[in-house]
């Protein structure tokens, strides 16, 4: 079985690999924006609806750390293509990754590998090639706005793109839809729960019970998950529903006006779903206590109408938390993160992945990824 790199966007690295881990599974981490996973067929599919995933090379090869020139480079990626460039027209394009690789000239990679390469059967067309060989030269990143634990080196890869990646995902402007509110949900950010509620396999659908204007069971039903949307406000419920049938997404979508807390007794029992949300809060909400309540008691409804889900959420926290570690003494919505871990965990519940995004100047989103606890 091959195995797939596959490069991550730049705008948060740690979400991008706990994307990836979410959709295909174990990786290894070569880079804090390059991972390897295995390339099952039946789960490739899904790297073209993620978030944060740029693109995905197959076929390939990497050098990693120690000094190495252009002429050591070109001359690896020409024994290489031997075997593994099939006849007709290519193109090769290098890129850096954060600081880069030495002062390596992405043109001179392109130029030398290209001449390597290019005989009487493979020839360079710069223009409309059969194939792309693409050429990472990874270094440090520079200065981010998000906190990363995972060191970076320097790493040269190369290989074929895979067509299934097609960019990062950026979505339609939520300015574009039928009902729109001002704090709409960015879709990136939408897509990218949507991703992290995978658990092995794609979920039996997701539940939203904070829909507001749908921008999660838009981006659910877009990859083609049948979708249960509720809301305490009935117009969020009717311009959900509006949202929806105007993005005519593959999957199904019911729609109703529900308390969160009441979800396990209107939708009753289901398996293997997620519970995919962005709980309400004002700007300092962080600060205050209110909705805390109401958020466990929707985990403890979650938990009962399916025991085998999986949740993710944002929770208002602390602005400092992109600069660190998640201590267990940040504030998130209003109490300590280890206390509410605690309360979490009281209602079946186990954290798996919490990581901070910043939002604005005075605040942050702590993106939290839950499993059943027992």
């Amino acid at each position: 079985m091959g195995r797939i790199a596959l490069i991550g966007n730049g705008w948060h690295p740690t979400l991008f690999r706990e994307e990836v881990r979410a959709l295909l599974g174990p990786v290894d981490t070569i880079h804090p924006r390059i991972v390897l996973a295995e390339s099952k067929a039946s789960v490739l599919e899904r790297i073209s609806r993620a978030s944060l995933i740029e693109s995905a090379i197959d076929s390939f090869c990497s050098i990693r750390g120690g000094r190495v020139t252009i002429d050591e480079i070109a001359s690896q990626i020409g024994e290489w293509a031997e075997s593994n460039i099939p006849e007709g027209t290519f193109a090769v394009r290098a890129r850096r990754i954060g600081q880069g690789v030495g002062n390596i000239s992405r043109r001179e990679i392109e130029e030398k590998t290209g001449a390597i390469i290019s005989d009487g059967t493979r020839r360079v067309d710069l223009e409309s090639p059969e194939f792309e060989i693409v050429v990472i030269l990874a270094g440090p990143e520079d200065t981010s706005s998000h906190w990363d634990d995972e060191e970076a080196g320097e790493s040269v890869l190369w290989g074929i793109r895979d067509d299934l990646s097609n960019g990062s995902y950026i979505g339609i402007s939520p300015t574009e839809r039928p009902f729109f509110k001002p704090v709409t949900l960015d879709p990136r950010l939408a897509r990218l729960m949507v991703s992290l509620s995978y658990r092995g396999e794609t979920p039996s659908m997701v539940v939203d019970p904070f829909c507001g204007t749908g921008g999660i069971a838009i981006e659910s039903s877009m990859t083609g998950i049948k979708v249960l949307a509720s809301d305490l406000d009935s117009r969020m419920v009717e311009g959900t529903r509006t949202n929806l049938e105007w993005a005519n997404g593959a999957g199904d979508f019911t729609v109703k006006q529900l308390s969160a807390e009441m979800i396990h007794q209107k939708w009753g029992p289901v398996s293997g779903c997620s519970f995919v949300f962005d709980p309400p809060y004002g700007r300092n909400a962080w600060t205050s206590e209110d909705g805390l309540d109401l958020f466990i008691s929707t985990l403890s409804s979650a938990k009962e109408m399916c025991p085998d889900g999986t949740v993710c959420t944002m929770l208002p926290c602390s602005p400092k938390s992109v600069e660190g570690p998640v201590s267990e003494e940040l504030e998130v919505m209003g109490a300590k993160w280890g206390h509410l871990k605690t309360r979490i965990q009281q209602t079946g519940w186990e954290v798996i992945v919490n990581c901070p995004v910043r939002v604005h100047r005075s605040l942050s989103r702590l993106v939290v990824t839950c499993h059943p606890a027992d």
